[in-house]
Order: structure tokens, then sequence, then C-alpha cells
């Protein structure tokens, strides 16, 4: 039977982590950062996240955590990439070669408005029409969380080069977005990972082995996210959350909004993988990134074959001819450095024995 939150909330501890300029950290990952939190394995987390996009709509997108963030922390440190991350959080027992379940219970955003930038890193930036000036399209959530409609757009002033730069009233122009358009909303969080192994400041772009950027669409409420650990304590952040997303990110961002986000982690010893798992109701989704497309494909259909092997008993050329016939092959971005590439395995297709 399965147990309701309120009987789960009883039995762990429940920690709220605010995020203000101390709490987080901006662009990038470094396993040498303390923790701003310690929990033990099975506690819950409330966690507050900011984007880096809210100075494309301050009037809309910034509360006081938003400004007190973007005024402590200086622009020339927001970098070598631009999400802004809470955390770290240290799980007590995490030991390299661990695994990290996270499981998200719930995502609320903290305004109803999100930016969409189509950025010079976009997947068609470098075609003609396409290369032109930055454009920010601010989109507006309705009250049932269901939908998002385009409350207005303009070109951005400039160079898109500051990381968190707030724009100024008077440096646009808005303009009012086509009329009888809706985007269905699929509130998720765009960047959850643990300290990566290799030392030093590492970009927020490129996903990686430690999760990350990864742009899932669909690492939203009620799903686990699994990450292998390379570091004690795992030190796990996320943000970078996203009002919608499909496949793809084709123009360089999702919805950017910040968001308030439940999580349940727990240190996982009974199981390992090389690569960032996600599990849903439905299916698992196997993740695999690379600079070029065709060879992050063939490492996640090889990551997928290698998990059908160990976890459903399956022989390589059963679990093969599976995927070609029952997996799906899906684009998960084309815009972060790493490029990437999710197998998704349906659940109903494995009948437990009687």
């Amino acid at each position: 039977m399965k147990s309701s939150l309120a009987d789960l909330i009883k039995k762990a501890k429940l920690h709220v982590l605010e995020a203000d300029s101390e709490t987080v950290h901006w662009g990038h990952w470094d396993n040498s950062l303390a923790p701003v939190l310690t929990v033990e394995s099975g506690d819950f987390v409330f966690v507050e996240t900011i984007t880096h996009q809210a100075g494309d709509a301050p009037e809309l997108m910034m509360d006081e955590t938003t400004k007190e963030i973007y005024r402590n922390i200086p622009e020339e440190t927001r970098k070598p990439g631009p999400h802004l991350l809470t955390g770290p959080i240290e799980v007590k027992g995490a030991e390299p070669g661990d695994m990290l379940e996270v499981q998200i219970l719930d995502i609320e955003p903290r305004q109803p408005y999100g930016s969409n930038l189509s950025a010079p890193w976009g997947f068609l930036f470098d075609k003609e029409k396409y290369e032109e000036n930055e454009h920010v399209m601010i989109y507006e959530l309705d009250d049932h969380a269901q939908w998002l409609t385009q409350k207005y757009k303009y070109e951005y002033p400039g160079a898109y080069d500051v990381n968190g730069r707030v724009v100024g009233e008077d440096e646009i122009t808005k303009e009012e977005g086509p009329r009888g358009m809706r985007i269905p909303a699929q509130l998720h969080m765009g960047t959850i990972g643990v300290a990566p192994e290799e030392d030093g400041k590492i970009s927020t772009v490129p996903p990686s082995n430690f999760g990350g950027n990864i742009d899932n669409w669909r690492i939203g409420a009620d799903t686990a996210m699994y990450y292998p650990v390379f570091n004690k304590g795992a030190l796990l952040s996320l943000g970078d959350a996203h009002l919608a997303q499909g496949d793809s990110e084709l123009n360089g961002t999702g919805v950017e909004a910040s968001a308030n986000c439940l999580i349940r982690v727990k240190v996982r010893k009974d199981f390992h993988f090389t690569q960032p798992l996600l599990e849903t109701e439905e299916a698992w989704h196997i993740h695999a990134f690379n600079e070029n497309l065709d060879d992050a494909a063939e490492e996640a259909s090889l990551k997928a074959i290698e998990f059908l092997e160990e976890y459903q008993g399956m022989t390589e050329q059963e679990a093969y001819s599976f995927l070609a016939l029952a997996g799906e092959l899906q684009i998960t971005q084309v815009v972060n450095t790493n490029k990437g590439v999710h197998v998704t395995i349906p659940k109903d297709a494995f009948v437990p024995e009687v």
C-alpha cells in the first residue's frame, strides 16, 4: 500500500532551504563548495529556486528575494555559465559509487510569469533569418497552472552577454503577442545535479554524468531522478525551473521562471548506473550527452541496453530488439553544448510473473 505524503513526512525530517545570496551559486558547479544544508537520507527539503532570467521582466518576475540575490552577487562572478542554483545540499551517508535518488514531490512557481529567449545559442541562430538580435517573449501562467499565453514580447536591447542583466522599461518597446495561441504548461526543473567528479569551476551549461542542465521537461512533480555520486555527501544543487519547454529546447531556453520545489533525497547503495535516470509512473528514461547528436544517441541506446540486461534480465540481443520495437529514442535538447538524447522504456511492457 502506498504511503501518503503526510505519513512520509512523519517518518522523516522536513527542511526549508531559502534562496539568498549565501545559499545560491551562479554559473558554476564546484565540488569544493561548502554545503549550505546538511540532511539525512530520506529527509524532505523545500527548496526555493530563482531564475537567472528574472531581469527580462523585472516588474513581473523579481520579488524581494530575487532583488537581494541580483544585488549582492556581482555580475563578474556569474560565470562561466548563466544558471542560478540553490545548494549544495549534503546528504549524509552518500559516498562515491552510490546513487542519489531525488524524488520531486511538488513544484510551484513563485510568480505566474516566465521568459523565453530566442538566444544566440539557439539551434537555428546561425541561419540567415534567425541571426539578428535576440528576442524575449514573456508568458503568463493561468490560475489553474495548465496553459501559458504570451503577455508581451520585445527585441532584446544589445547583446545578451550579461548573466542576470535587469532590462529597464525605457530600453525596450513591448509588443502584443499572437492571439488565439496557448502553450501547455509543463512545470519542471531544468537543472538538478550532484557535484561533478572533476575539480574546479565547471560551467552549468553542458549536462553530464552528474546531471545538471538536462532540460528534460518530464522532470516534474511525481517523478524521481537518480544520479551517480562522485563526492562525499553528493552535494546536490538545483534550479533553472521552467514553466514549459518542448523536446529540443530549439530556440535556446524554456519558459524560464523562479519556482519552489519539494523534494525527498535518498542514498541508494543497492544499485548503480553511470548515467542520470528519470523514473516516471509510466516509464524509465535513460539519458546520454555528447557534442555530436549521433554519438549521444548511440551512447543512450547502449546504456539502455545495459539497463535492460542488468535490471530486466534480458540478453543483449533481446534488449536491442525490445528497444527497436517498444523503446523511444528522443532528443532532449540541442542547445547546451553537450546535446542530450534519452531513451524511454515503458514500464507496462514488463508483466510481473505470477
